[in-house]
């Protein structure tokens, strides 16, 4: 079911993206990556890469959406590590409640780095081999 509805979610996420509207962005990609996690733990062997710490920022994350209006979503990688999507003027108040969470080791932050571009022969990746 997850293959089968990709297509449909990643056109969301294109409309989203196109029209600026982070609510359905974030929806959908919480959506995928909890389909994701679904798929994990219910093969065979079963594959629990969550704690608790884990579920519990989840839980806040998509609590502070609706409740207080912030512009926020959260997605999961193939392990416990949880990746926070916010708007620029959200990102201040993230940092502090995330790093108030009991088990948070370290909050890293990211931005979009511009567009894509060739790398050198002298830089540290070969082209070729990517």
């Amino acid at each position: 079911a997850r293959l089968a509805q990709a297509e449909a979610r990643l056109s969301v996420c294109r409309q989203a993206i196109l029209q600026r509207d982070f609510d359905a962005l974030a929806a959908v990609m919480e959506l995928d990556s909890n389909l994701m996690h679904a798929v994990m733990m219910t093969s065979e062997p079963p594959l629990y890469y969550w704690q608790a710490q884990t579920l519990e920022i989840l839980k806040a994350v998509r609590d502070w959406r609706p409740s207080e209006n912030l512009p926020v979503a959260a997605t999961v990688d193939a392990g416990p590590n949880v990746h926070i999507l916010c708007l620029p003027e959200a990102l201040p108040e993230i940092l502090t409640r995330l790093r108030q969470f009991p088990g948070v080791k370290e909050v890293l932050r990211g931005a979009p780095a511009g567009p894509a571009h060739l790398l050198g022969v002298d830089s540290h990746s070969d082209p070729q081999k990517v």
